[in-house]
Formats: structure tokens, sequence, C-alpha cells
């Protein structure tokens, strides 16, 4: 293994590749190996454009750049798993097929109404390649199905586990279907450039990782501004149809993208929901919660015993 590593330096020290970033370039050079196969720091970079893809749209070239290297550590994790759960997908017989990939790519344009070239546009605004991003696409695609086949299909959630979780959790139920909400509102303005400054900046924060409640108290212009945006229950039957259509897509912690009314732009959080006692929507809901805390614990103790068998590692 030493020597395939050090074939693997001689390689890329005597054939470098030159990556471009925040008006940068720089020598490509190895951060890692994992088993028998070595991970670039340009492949880094595109893991996390992919990865980072709707999160870095409001960043300029250098601060994007700046943020890559400050989680370059967390990333660099995350593809040595990706690695590791490819070569197990690999070992039982899981795949994707490249008409699959051609589907997927299609749908997507269709869904953005992008032609070709427009699609091709897009990725290249993100540092990405169209052969870059149907691999990482494949990638995640293959390793969707092999999570599910080899971890999500064996867990098994009991009834008892379920009335268990409802004693313990009773503000899930409640007489009428409805949704718990927080919300940021801004008024409209004559001037949109104002409009748009504000609401780039909320998005901005947001995006940083700050509070919904925080920013909530600081750029609502509502009442709603005085309890951090919390508005609290909302009855299904008792609100418009766009709106229960929203919030019966979102997770909860989920934040909605800006809507915009008459009135003004709205940002909504879903903070929780609630379902008459005893109902199907209620023990689903509930079953549906427990299965994701089981799988996200199976899932680490599934990735890190791929890990425990394999050979990992991180260049200084």
């Amino acid at each position: 293994m030493r020597f395939f590593k050090i074939f693997c330096l001689f390689i890329l020290t005597f054939s470098p590749i030159f990556s471009y970033a925040a008006e940068t370039f720089f020598v490509d050079k190895v951060v890692a190996v994992v088993n028998r196969e070595v991970i670039t720091w340009s492949e880094l970079y595109k893991f996390m454009e992919f990865s980072l893809r709707d999160k870095i749209q409001l960043m300029n070239p250098d601060e994007k750049f700046r943020y890559f290297r400050e989680q370059q550590q967390n990333f660099l994790e995350r593809l040595i798993d990706t690695k590791l759960q490819l070569e197990e997908a690999e070992k039982f017989g899981i795949f994707v097929s490249d008409s699959e990939i051609e589907t997927a790519v299609a749908e997507i344009k269709r869904k953005y109404r992008l032609t070709d070239k427009e699609f091709e546009e897009a990725l290249k605004k993100e540092g990405l390649t169209l052969k870059d991003y149907k691999k990482m696409l494949k990638d995640e695609i293959t390793i969707g199905r092999a999570v599910n086949s080899l971890v999500r299909s064996k867990i098994v959630i009991t009834d008892s586990e379920i009335k268990s979780y409802i004693l313990s959790n009773p503000e899930l139920v409640c007489d009428d279907e409805g949704y718990y909400v927080s919300q940021i509102f801004i008024r409209r303005r004559e001037d949109e450039g104002e409009l748009k400054s504000k609401l780039d900046e909320i998005l901005r924060k947001l995006i940083e990782g700050v509070s919904f409640s925080k920013v909530a108290s600081q750029f609502s212009e509502d009442s709603s501004a005085k309890t951090g945006g919390a508005i609290g229950l909302l009855k299904k039957k008792e609100i418009a149809e766009p709106l229960s259509q929203l919030f019966s897509k979102m997770s909860v912690g989920q934040i909605s993208e800006p809507m915009l009314t008459e009135e003004g732009v709205y940002i909504f959080r879903l903070d929780g929901v609630c379902f008459p006692k005893d109902s199907e929507k209620l023990y689903n809901y509930v079953r549906s919660n427990l299965e994701e805390e089981r799988f996200k614990k199976e899932y680490k103790l599934w990735v890190r015993s791929l890990r425990q068998r394999s050979y990992i590692e991180i260049m200084e």
C-alpha cells in the first residue's frame, strides 16, 4: 500500500493538474488515500461544488473559495465515506445505468425549463462540467440505492414504539390537523431594489447558519418579530390552499423559499405538526420519524464499519 501511495504521489507531482478557484491557480495534490484510490484537491473541490450548490449561489468567487477552505476537512471526511459506500455498492452489485442518468438529467432540465446550452452554462458557473455533474449524480443515486438496500430496508418499527413516542410527545395530538409555523415578513416597496437588497441579506444570514428566530427578530416587519417569527398553530382547514400545500411538503425545521404576495414577501419555517388522536396520519407520521431516527443511528454504525475494515490515510 505504501508503494501505491508513493506511486500516486509521483504521478501527480510530475504530471501537475491545474485547478481554478477564486481567481487563483494552484497545483493539484493528493489529500487522502482510500484503499487503492487517491483523492485529490480538485476532486474534493468539485465534490464541495456539487454538495453545496444551493448554499453557494449568493457567494462571489472569493467568498466561495474561502468557505471551501474552511470546510475542506469536513467535506474530505464526507468524500472518504462516499468512496467507501461506492465500493460497498459495487461489492453487492448495486449500480445505476448511464441511461438512467440521462433520464435524470433530462428531467432536471425539464423541471427548470433549461435548454442543453443553458444547463451546461449553469453548471459552468458552479465550476462543473456536464461530465462531472453526471458522475456525481450517478454516485449520489448509487449510494442512495445501496443505503436503502443495506441499511434502511432492515429497520422495523413496532406499534408499541409508536404509542410510546406519542405519549412522550403530546404536542403531536390536536383536535384538527395543523402546522406550527414561524415566519419572516418583508413589506412590498416601490423601490424593488431595496426589497431585493433586504431579502438577499436575510437569505445570506440564513445560509450562514444564523438562527431563523434571530433573523426574524431583526428583520421581520410584522408583530411576529417580537416572538422570533413564531405565529403558533395554524389549522389546516383554516389556511389558504397554497399554504396548506406548502407546509404539507415541508419537513419539520425546513425553511421555505421566499413567497411573494400582494402585501410583501414571506419566508416560513415549519416548526412542527399535529394530528387528531388515533388518526392514521398521526401513526404514519410517527412511524416515519422513528424510522428516520433509527436510520441515522444505523447509518452511522454502517459507515463506521466500512471505515474500520478499510485503509484510509489523510495527508497533512
